[in-house]
This record gives C-alpha cells, structure tokens and sequence, in this order.
C-alpha cells in the first residue's frame, strides 16, 4: 500500500532524489568511442523517512483546521528534511562517456536536478582477465531546486546546496548480444538548506511563519546489479540499486540550538533505459 501512495509522490517530486544508478557496463569503450545511456531512475525510500514524509502529509492537512502542537512542529522540519535528502522519485538520467586513452574513460551525466562529472579506469578486460572491471569516481552538485511545497502544502525548501561524491566500481562481462555488470554502490553527499513552514490562519488563529535552517553529511553503502540486452551498438536494460543511507544533520529552529536530525533509511532504487556504444 505505501508504494502506491508513493506513486503521486513520485510524480511531484521528478528528478530530486539523489542518481543511485550508474547505468554503465563493466567495461569501457575502445579508445575514441563513445558509451551512452538515457533512461529513468526510480527511488523509493523505506524506513524513516518514509515515515517521515507520512507525517508530514497528515500534519500539513491538520493544520488547516487546528494549531500544531511545537512537537507537531518540528515533525513537519523533519518531514521538509527527508523530502530534501532522499524523496520518493522518479529520476531520468542522461549520460555519455568518452575514452580518451586506452582504458581511461570521462563522462559526465545529467539526472534530473544534478550534474556529475567523472571518470573510470578499466582494470581488467574480458578478453585477457576474463572478467571486466572498472573503478572511478565522481562529483556531482545539484543545480535546480524541487518542489517540496508540492508534497507537504505549507512547507518550503530554499537556498539548497547539495554536494556528492561517489566511487562506482563495476564488474562483469559483455558479448554481442548482452551486458551483465555488479557491484557495490558508495556515495557520500553533503546538504544545507532553509525550510520555512508557512501555518495557515483559521477561526481563532492568526497563521504564523517558522522558519529553520538543516545542513548535514549522508553516506549511501549497498550495491548494485544490472544486465542488457540488445546487438553490437544498442541495447536495453534494467538496473536495481540496494542501499543503506546513514546521516548525520542538525536542524536549527528561529536560531534555537540545533538538535539532530536522523534520517537513517534503507533505499530501494531500480533503474531502466538504453545503452548505445560507438
């Protein structure tokens, strides 16, 4: 039942979750070749957040018709910063990479509200190890803001800052036919941000504005498991992505000391899309 609530939300927040997916073979291209990939990325957080956001969905309704308790209050902060760090979303990404000298690929991919730019270096190849493998890294920043006022009604994100670096590490095998890759899944984010709750004035309440400020690390461990199927250049695949998200935050209420925020969840991250080599 939570995943098909999740679906609207889904809808509302498009590409503001944080790309799990690497969507690229374990291997790279000859030199001068170019790999692409375009698809759609869905995250679908468990645990606390979750919860969270649930929270936040029934408080924001409650206070049309009543005052929230401070207790209330801080739960829908806690919400704005769960939809700021890891929302339920779906993602497109579009990525291409270009292997400037043998075994050294650059590339860099668009996913929604980011951009990354990275590498990868292929460690082993099919033809002579047996297996391929491949290790990089790369650095991403958010360049738009998402619409968390579209979830929660009265709360607003502004001023969002989000930093990650991740270290994709692949391995697997390729033919004419198909692609298999694997492996485990690291990224470590940074994040600051404003949230302003807005509460609404009825009969015997006036409304009022909080305003908070959140900032906080995350780490994402698991691992991550595609294949693809297709001929010589073209070919469609599916990807999942099982990671663990552990945080450290701070919210800071009109300038009060900053209490900790936790926000450990348990992501579930599938991926789909085409993958062209030439």
């Amino acid at each position: 039942m939570r995943l098909l609530a999740f679906a609207p939300l889904c809808l509302w927040t498009c590409g503001c979750a944080p790309a799990l997916s690497t969507f690229q073979p374990a291997h790279v291209a000859d030199k001068g070749h170019v790999q692409a990939e375009l698809g759609l990325d869905v995250s679908i957080p468990t645990g606390t957040i979750a919860s969270l956001i649930d929270a936040g969905v029934v408080l924001a309704d409650v206070a049309e018709s009543r005052e929230l308790s401070e207790g209330e209050r801080r739960t829908l902060f806690d919400a704005g910063g769960a939809l700021a760090l890891n929302p339920p979303s779906a993602t497109p990404h579009l990525g291409i990479g270009y292997t400037a000298l043998d075994r050294w690929e650059l590339n860099l991919r668009y996913t929604g509200s980011a951009l990354r730019l990275g590498t990868r270096y292929q460690l082993l190849k099919r033809d002579r190890d047996g297996v391929d493998l491949t290790a990089g890294v790369g650095v991403g920043r958010y360049v738009l803001g998402f619409p968390v006022v579209s979830v929660l009604g009265i709360v607003e994100l502004e001023d969002f800052t989000r930093w990650q670096i991740d270290l994709p590490i692949q391995i697997g095998t390729a033919g004419t036919w198909y692609r298999v890759w694997g492996g485990p899944r690291l990224m470590f984010t940074t994040f600051d941000a404003g949230l302003t709750v807005d509460l609404p004035a009825f009969t015997g309440y006036p409304g009022e504005r909080e305003i908070a400020s959140l900032s906080g690390t995350g780490l994402y461990v698991g691992g991550q498991a595609g294949v693809a199927f297709g001929y010589k250049h073209v070919f469609f695949g599916v990807e999942l992505t099982l990671a663990e998200l552990f945080t450290g935050g701070e919210l800071s209420v009109l300038g009060e000391r900053a209490v900790a925020v936790d926000l450990d969840s348990f992501v579930i991250y599938p991926a789909v899309g085409l993958m062209v080599e030439f």
